[in-house]
């Protein structure tokens, strides 16, 4: 079962050995006039005007809110480098055509050096939430599934957001330049069962456990949908993952609940 395109932002995994560039807003003098055309070309594709606001933001590179005189669009400032085709994509995707958020989460994945990371290397991950202990879900299914090959990848919680519905929500992921697994926290909630939170740290840590052994160059696009780069193998050891698929469903059916919270 796979996610629906453009809602379910799951799983990012770097390649290994892939240093990014640190990330930084474009000076004013150069981001400004790169922004007025690009807020003029999506205008004139909507047909409508767009106010445009340049982010730094790693959690939601895309958001929009309609308003009586416009649009006014969010968006991180990889897009000013966007080329003609993901500048009509974004236009369709404001417009409400979800299936165009594909192309911007490719070409935001192909862009990911330009997108900061969450938190300061070496700063230690919580990992105790308010019902879930991700050290001993790590430990668990390190045991389990991994011989202990994946005991020194770090599992944590990420930073839990601003209180507001997102339009997508980025479950959990492997960091492979920080060797670290981050859940977000909405999954920190009594009602979550067990096996999804088990299911998603499985997950990051099999492309751990993959990288780490350079057996595939492992990644998902922001989707959550299987790259193409993703492999046999890969699927094969998630499928020993007894309920993958009542996970991937209990994920679909509570998308909703998440986003809010």
């Amino acid at each position: 079962m796979r996610p629906p395109p453009g809602q379910l932002a799951m799983f990012d995994a770097p390649a290994p050995g892939r240093e990014p560039a640190r990330s930084r807003l474009p000076s004013r003098e150069d981001a400004l006039p790169r922004a007025a055309e690009l807020a003029r070309c999506v205008s004139a594709l909507l047909g409508q005007p767009v106010h445009l606001r340049l982010t730094d933001n790693r959690a939601t590179l895309v958001s929009y809110r309609r308003l009586p005189d416009g649009v006014r669009l969010r968006l991180h400032h990889l897009f000013l480098d966007a080329p003609d085709p993901v500048v009509r994509a974004l236009a369709r995707y404001v417009a409400g055509d979800t299936a165009s958020g594909e192309v911007l989460e490719a070409f935001s994945h192909a862009h990911q050096g330009q997108v900061r990371r969450e938190r300061r290397p070496g700063a230690p991950l919580r990992t105790r939430g308010r019902c879930f202990d991700l050290k001993a879900v790590h430990a668990r299914l390190d045991a389990a599934y991994f011989d202990g090959r994946v005991r020194a990848v770090e599992v944590g919680w990420a930073r839990r957001p601003g209180r507001r519905t997102r339009r997508t929500i980025h479950l959990g992921g492997y960091d492979a330049r920080l060797r670290e697994v981050r859940v977000h926290p909405a999954l920190d909630r009594p009602h979550v069962p067990a096996f999804v939170v088990d299911f998603l740290v499985f997950h990051a840590l099999l492309h751990a456990d993959l990288s780490a052994t350079d057996a595939a160059q492992d990644v998902h696009d922001a989707s959550g949908r299987c790259a193409a780069e993703h492999t046999p193998t890969f699927l094969a050891r998630e499928a020993a993952f007894p309920l993958r698929e009542a996970a991937w469903r209990w994920l679909l059916e509570n998308l909703a609940s998440l986003r809010r919270g």
